[in-house]
């Protein structure tokens, strides 16, 4: 007997080179849809957003030549192109003004032999000896001298001023856990001064930290009394100069032409 075989009829795919076209279509389509929806969003009423500058232009008052109103826009530069710093006042007189406030207030500590005051052509010096700041060898204030600093830091904190804190030792070499040399301890010294002086409102942006071991000595290492002497902080204050920074701002150079 002879069995009749079933008939399969196979399904055949559009599966031509052409296929991809028909989705790259409608991929086409679908982005021009929304890049025309995106372009009717984002139309400027011209006539609204003109009433709208207008009103902040008169709430702000800003000047007649505005860019909302067709100028460049572009400020007027300076002769130099930076502007120059503005200084304050700091004439001899001040200086006169602040030593001698300094040289009451200190009236104690100087009598004691603990502070010196030095004068020169562009301010003063305060000597400050070991004694009266620091233990001997280390860095750490004394309740005497913190008071001493307090009375200086009242009075420099009112004025702007260049202040250099320098630390000096004498030649006795030191070599302990905390400082290594005179060079660490000079420095730790004049770094505690400092901040010492900035948390009771004396200004940090002029001032100026060094330590100088025993490289400048004022008196001779020999002697008791002069290794004592070379054993100090000297805080070196003076108006302050063109290069240094102020926080009133800047000049307008067009003075200067006047």
């Amino acid at each position: 007997m002879i069995k009749k075989g079933r008939t399969y009829h196979k399904t055949h795919h559009n599966t031509g080179a052409d296929r991809y076209l028909i989705t790259y279509a409608d991929l086409i389509t679908l982005l021009l849809g929304l890049f025309v929806v995106l372009y009717s969003t984002t139309q400027v009423d011209q006539e609204k957003f003109k009433e709208y500058a207008a009103a902040f232009s008169g709430y702000f008052k800003t000047s007649d030549s505005s860019p909302l109103d067709g100028s460049s826009g572009v400020l007027e530069g300076m002769k130099d192109g930076v502007p120059e710093a503005i200084l304050p006042e700091a004439s001899s007189r001040n200086m006169q003004e602040i030593s001698d406030e300094l040289e009451e207030k200190l009236a104690t500590f100087i009598e004691a032999g603990g502070v010196a005051i030095e004068r020169n052509d562009s301010g003063f010096k305060l000597i400050m000896q070991e004694k009266l700041l620091f233990p001997s060898g280390k860095a750490e204030l004394v309740p005497e001298g913190s008071r001493a600093l307090d009375s200086i830091s009242s009075i420099l904190s009112n004025w702007q001023l260049t202040i250099e804190i320098d630390g000096h030792t004498d030649n006795v070499p030191i070599k302990t856990f905390q400082y290594e040399s005179n060079w660490h301890l000079s420095s730790a010294r004049a770094v505690n001064v400092a901040y010492s002086m900035i948390r009771k409102g004396v200004p940090d942006f002029n001032l100026v930290i060094r330590g100088f071991g025993p490289q400048r000595p004022i008196a001779d290492n020999i002697s008791p009394e002069g290794k004592a002497r070379n054993r100090r902080v000297e805080i070196n204050i003076g108006p302050l100069t063109g290069d240094m920074p102020s926080t009133d701002g800047y000049k307008n150079n067009q003075e200067n032409e006047n």
